[in-house]
C-alpha cells in the first residue's frame, strides 16, 4: 500500500435492524480525493441474506445516521446534500423524495425516533448572533468566561454550544429547541410513552472545572430538565428501557479519577441509586471511537467493551443476573440488535470495516482494493518488560518480504495513552509495510483494552503513580527488543520510532 492509496478506501458503518428485525440499513463511506472530502451513501440489506445490498439514497455528499421509523415505512437520516449542513430527512421506503425536516445554521446530529413516530429528537450546535457576519474580519471578537470553549475538529464551541430540538416527522413545524443555556447537551433517548427525552450534559454552575457529567431527562414538549443520576462520575450514551422503568447508560466512576473503566450501568428512571452491570469484567466499556450506545434487547443490554485489541460485543441482564459475550476477537466498528439478533461491522487488519450477518462478510467494500495489493497480517507476541509485566505487541513484516533479508524497524506508539492499538484495519501501518518498513506496536501501561491497574499503572507523578514515561517506557523498550531478538529480519542497526498525541510524548 502506498501514500495515495489512502484515496481509495472505503467502508461500512453505523448498521441499523428495522423494527420487524427483516432489513439492515447501513452506511458505506468513501473519498473523494478532487473534493478533498467524503461521501457517503446508505444501504439496505435483507438481514437473511435472500439478496445483495443495494444502494438506497445517491450519496453525491454525504447520507449518514439511518434511524428506522418505528412502523419500518420511513428511514430518517441526516445529509448535507442541500448545502454545507446536515439537516434532517425523512424518506419513505414505499416510494417518493425524502422530506426535509430542517434548515439550521448547524449541522443536525444524532436523530431519534419517539416511540409513536410523531416526532424526530435531535441535537445541534446553537450558534451566537455574531456567526451571522459571514467575514470572520468583520465579526465581533469572541468573548469566553469558561474552560470549555473549544474541540478539535468542532472549532469555537464557548459561543454555539450543543442543544436538543424535536421536530415533527412529517415536516408539518418547525424544529422546537428542548435545552438552552451555557451547557452541551448530547445523546438524546426517547421514553417508550414518547412523553419524555433522557440525554447527558453537566449543567452545574462550575460545570466546566468540575469534570462530572449526569443524565437527564426533560419533558418532549419542553421545561426544566430533571437530574437523575448523582454527579459522581461521567456519563454517556443513555438508553431508555423498553418498559420505561430503567434508563441505561456507560458511566465512568470518580471525578479526577482518570483513567478508569467505562461501565455499563442502570439507574430509575425516576432517579436513584445507580447498579453498575459490568464490574466484575475489569474491562472498559466503550471503545475509542466510540462505536454507539447500549442497545436495549428485551430485559437485556447489549453493549461493546475493549479486549486485548478486540472490541467485543456482550450481552448484560438488566437485574445483573448474567453479562455474556456475544461476539468476541473482532475489530467491531458498529452493531446493532433486536430480537435476539445481532448484526455488526467489524474489520480486519488487512479488510476494511464490511457488514457482517449470522457472523459472516455480507459486503465486499474492500475486496477490489485488496486483491490488487499485498497487505501484510500482523503476528502477535509477548513482551517480557522489566519488572515480569507482559506486554502484548504485534510486529507487521514488509510487503515483499524476503527470508534472508533485514528491514528497517519502526516501532510505532499509539496516543492517549487510555486507548489500544485494535485488531482492526489501519492504514498507517500498511502504508509503512508497503515502504519496506518492518512495524511493531503493542499495548504497554496505560493502555485501555486490558484490566484497570493496567490502565492506571502510569498516572502521577506522585502519590498516585510513577507517571508517563517510566513503566510504559520500560514495556516500549522491552517490546523493541524481544521483537529483534525474536524476528532476525529485524536490523538492529535501523531502528526508528514515531507517534501522536500521546505517542508523539513518548517518542520524544
Amino acid at each position: 500500500m502506498a501514500p495515495e492509496d489512502v484515496y481509495e478506501l472505503a467502508w461500512a458503518g453505523d448498521p441499523q435492524l428495522s423494527p420487524d428485525g427483516k432489513t439492515v440499513a447501513f452506511v458505506v463511506t468513501r473519498i473523494d480525493r478532487e473534493a478533498n472530502d467524503y461521501r457517503s451513501a446508505i444501504f439496505l440489506t435483507p438481514a437473511d441474506r435472500s439478496a445483495p445490498p443495494h444502494r438506497l439514497t445517491s450519496g453525491e455528499k454525504q447520507d449518514a445516521a439511518p434511524r428506522w421509523s418505528p412502523d419500518g415505512r420511513e428511514l430518517g437520516f441526516v445529509s448535507n446534500r442541500a448545502g454545507d449542513r446536515k439537516q434532517l430527512y425523512v424518506l419513505p421506503l414505499a416510494g417518493g423524495e425524502a422530506r426535509r425536516l430542517t434548515d439550521l445554521k448547524e449541522s443536525v446530529r444524532e436523530p431519534a425516533w419517539s416511540p409513536d413516530g410523531t416526532r424526530l429528537a435531535f441535537s445541534a450546535r446553537k450558534p451566537d448572533p455574531l456567526y451571522d457576519e459571514e467575514d470572520e474580519g468583520k465579526r465581533a471578537p469572541h468573548r469566553f468566561t469558561r474552560l470549555a470553549y473549544k474541540l478539535d475538529d468542532e472549532g469555537w464551541t464557548g459561543d454555539r454550544r450543543l442543544q436538543l430540538y424535536v421536530v415533527p416527522a412529517d415536516g408539518s413545524a418547525e424544529p422546537v429547541q428542548l435545552t438552552e443555556g451555557d451547557f452541551e447537551n448530547m445523546s438524546p433517548t426517547w421514553s417508550p410513552d414518547s412523553a419524555w427525552i433522557a440525554f447527558v450534559s453537566a449543567r452545574e454552575d462550575d460545570w466546566d472545572t468540575k469534570m462530572a457529567s449526569d443524565v437527564f431527562a426533560v419533558s418532549a414538549d419542553g421545561g426544566d430538565p430533571v437530574k437523575i443520576t448523582r454527579s459522581d462520575g461521567a456519563c454517556a450514551f443513555p438508553a431508555w428501557s423498553p418498559d420505561g422503568a430503567l434508563v441505561a447508560f456507560l458511566y465512568i466512576p470518580g471525578v479526577f479519577e482518570d483513567p478508569r473503566h467505562a461501565q455499563l450501568a442502570v439507574v430509575p428512571a425516576k432517579g436513584g441509586e445507580l447498579r453498575v452491570l459490568t464490574s466484575s469484567l475489569d474491562r472498559n466499556c466503550n471503545p475509542y471511537p466510540p462505536l454507539r450506545p447500549p442497545v436495549w434487547d428485551g430485559g437485556a443490554i447489549v453493549f461493546a467493551l475493549e479486549d486485548g485489541g478486540n472490541n467485543d460485543l456482550y450481552r448484560a441482564a438488566a437485574d445483573g443476573s448474567s453479562c455474556d459475550p456475544i461476539v468476541r476477537g473482532t475489530g467491531m466498528t458498529g452493531f446493532d440488535a433486536a430480537g435476539g439478533e445481532v448484526v455488526y461491522t467489524a474489520s480486519t487488519p488487512t479488510t476494511f470495516s464490511e457488514l457482517y450477518l449470522s457472523g459472516e462478510p455480507v459486503t465486499q467494500i474492500g475486496a477490489a482494493f485488496t486483491a490488487r495489493r499485498e497487505l501484510s497480517e500482523p503476528e502477535r507476541f509477548i513482551a517480557r518488560s522489566k519488572d515480569g509485566s507482559e506486554v502484548e505487541a504485534w510486529i507487521v513484516r514488509p510487503a515483499g518480504f524476503e527470508e534472508g533479508t533485514r528491514y528497517p524497524v519502526l516501532l510505532n506508539i499509539h496516543g492517549g495513552p487510555f486507548t489500544q492499538y485494535a485488531n482492526k484495519f489501519f492504514d498507517e501501518f500498511q502504508v509503512l509495510a508497503g515502504g519496506g518498513y518492518a512495524v511493531v506496536y503493542s499495548n504497554p501501561r496505560g493502555s485501555s483494552g486490558y484490566s484497570e491497574e493496567w490502565g492506571r499503572a502510569i498516572r502521577g507523578p506522585g502519590e498516585t503513580g510513577p507517571g508517563w514515561g517510566t513503566v510504559d517506557y520500560e514495556d516500549l523498550m522491552a517490546v523493541t527488543d524481544e521483537a529483534l531478538r525474536r524476528f532476525p529480519f529485524c536490523d538492529p542497526e535501523r531502528v526508528g520510532v514515531l507517534g501522536g498525541s500521546y505517542g508523539g510524548f513518548m517518542t520524544s
